[in-house]
């Protein structure tokens, strides 16, 4: 006998009753699972006896495993709308919890990715944020959560009384109605081997705008050999593991300093708790617009980003939507 699927509605911080079942839905990109982190933290205070579950990536899934505010993970996020069956098959399989078995909440938080609707009503919850299949809500939290303009100078003054920045970890917090240390971000973090190079750099990024000019970089390196006295091999690169052969802007930079820079190469080296650990020991960052940035920003790594970005801070990742906001950034 087939059942009708449950009935979604819009979230407006209803009591979910006795251990509620959330799921948060990420993104395959490592700063977007670091600026979720407010928001994972947040649920877990709110909820303390919550069975919260995010459905991540493979790239953050060391991350994830490590993580104090959620109690299961499941990397699927690279798959995309590949990820159907494996997300209807873990939605059949939970157990009855008293009043009746599935999920109480969805987050969706990657609301941009045009599969993440079909991800939520494959998870049949009782209610959701953010994008879904059914009516946009009546509740201006309701709005602000489908808004396609997060990075809008605008937003703050027309979501007035309903969020007080435009942080993109804020925002995540908002919607989800979750009150929180927005700009506090915490992650595991684990020792790093000794003699790393005390300054970090991160020079790539997936789109071209984020990048920075190699001889930017060599004149900026030089300099800061020349200004702070290091010795040769005191500036390391940091990111993913290099590929076989350099085919984006991004990789083809990567290795053209490494040639003609002298900077010690540690992509992919690193666990990333490990990398995170060897952040908060170092004694700079520069980073461009990418997951290691956050990763320093979150050690509390003195840390310089570069944004690729016009006077108005729009650009590949809007400047006053994605910057870390604190003072050592």
């Amino acid at each position: 006998m087939n059942t009708l699927p449950r009935l979604m509605r819009r979230f407006r911080d209803e009591d979910l009753g006795p251990r509620p079942r959330i799921v948060v839905l990420g993104a395959a990109k490592l700063g977007n699972y670091v600026v979720l982190q407010p928001l994972l933290r947040g649920l877990r205070r709110k909820y303390p006896d919550a069975l919260i579950t995010y459905v991540g990536s493979q790239r953050t899934r060391e991350l994830e495993r490590l993580n104090p505010w959620i109690d299961a993970s499941l990397p699927l996020a690279e798959q995309g709308p590949a990820a159907l069956p494996a997300l209807r098959h873990w939605r059949r399989s939970l157990p009855e919890q008293g009043r009746g078995d599935g999920v109480d909440l969805v987050i969706n938080a990657d609301g941009h990715a045009p599969h993440s609707p079909a991800w939520t009503q494959a998870l049949e919850p009782r209610f959701v944020v953010g994008a879904a299949p059914i009516p946009a809500g009546d509740h201006p939290l309701h709005a602000l959560a489908l808004d396609p303009h997060w990075a809008s100078p605008s937003l703050v003054e027309r979501y007035r009384g309903w969020i007080g920045s435009n942080s993109i970890r804020e925002l995540h917090c908002r919607v989800a109605w979750v009150d929180t240390a927005f700009e506090k971000v915490e992650l595991p973090a684990e020792p790093a081997p000794p003699g790393l190079p005390p300054v970090l750099i991160s020079v790539s990024g997936e789109r071209p705008a984020k990048l920075w000019p190699l001889e930017h970089w060599l004149a900026l390196l030089e300099r800061l050999q020349r200004e702070m006295g290091l010795p040769p091999g005191s500036i390391g690169l940091i990111g993913g593991p290099p590929p076989a052969e350099a085919r984006r802007p991004g990789d083809r930079l990567e290795r053209a300093l490494v040639a003609r820079a002298g900077v010690r190469d540690l992509r992919g080296r690193l666990s990333l708790p490990a990398l995170v650990g060897a952040l908060a020991r170092s004694r700079l960052c520069i980073a461009v617009d990418s997951g290691p940035l956050h990763l320093a920003a979150a050690a509390g790594c003195p840390t310089v980003a570069l944004f690729g970005t016009d006077a108005d801070g729009i650009g590949a990742s809007p400047r006053d939507l994605w910057a870390p906001r604190a003072v050592h950034v």
